[in-house]
């Protein structure tokens, strides 16, 4: 286990929900979790996913645990992404979509002669969509370079609308860097705080940036209610 910096040259930007973009314990997660559901379906058997009362079991992943929070309240010893060469703006892409009126007609019992397009639950529909214009962003973290390097490999786009051509990722950079560890799991390289962190893993350094005080997840999987602290917000560019 030792620092590392991890960097994804991207064909145009990524697009992604929060403030700060994707995580790198989520993304490595991701992949893992893809891994193993399809070695038990060539099993033959099935992994679900956790329900809102299960307490999700923590994946194998290379990288180091920061335990300063105690308890159940660690996080692994990585950042978030962080855009490199930040337009002034973010770009808009827009995707529309529509009900599929013969699958519909497949799935239920009963469906009326006409199914609007235009209002109710089944209109189609025009988003918007921001994409974060970089060639390319950055990650740090503390772990074993081998096996972040081996799974990031076999991830060719990040964010979100992948499958529609966004996030796509040329290639992929691992290399050791001489930081400390602290540093490497937490910090950006502007110095800002680089990921959700429990408030105790800033004692003593009132000198590093932040987005606030707020609660999120403090590792993957990151929408499971289990995981969810109160925590010192990351510092995101304006």
């Amino acid at each position: 286990m030792r620092p590392f910096e991890v960097k994804a040259h991207l064909a145009v930007g990524l697009a992604h929900a929060a403030p700060w973009a994707t995580s790198l314990d989520g993304l490595l997660a991701s992949e893992m979790w893809e891994d193993e559901k399809a070695a038990a379906r060539d099993r033959g058997q099935y992994l679900e996913a956790a329900g809102p009362d299960e307490v999700p079991a923590d994946l194998d992943l290379p990288l180091a645990r920061c335990t300063l929070g105690g308890g159940d309240d660690w996080h692994w010893c990585a950042t978030y992404a962080y855009p490199e060469d930040l337009a002034d703006a973010p770009e808009i892409h827009h995707w529309s979509g529509r009900p599929d009126h013969r699958a519909l007609e497949q799935l239920a019992r009963y469906r009326p002669s006409v199914i609007s397009d235009r209002q109710g639950r089944y209109r189609a529909r025009q988003m918007p969509l921001l994409l974060t214009s970089t060639r390319t962003v950055l990650w740090r973290g503390v772990g074993d370079i081998d096996r972040v390097s081996a799974t990031l490999a076999l991830i060719d786009a990040i964010g979100k609308k992948r499958s529609q051509g966004e996030g796509q990722v040329l290639r992929w950079e691992v290399q050791p860097v001489d930081i400390d560890a602290w540093s490497a799991g937490h910090l950006h390289p502007n110095g800002h705080l680089g990921r959700l962190s429990p408030r105790i893993c800033l004692q003593g350094r009132p000198t590093v940036e932040t987005g606030g005080l707020g609660r999120g997840a403090l590792r993957p999987p990151h929408m499971h209610r289990s995981r969810m602290r109160e925590v010192c917000m990351p510092w995101t560019p304006q």
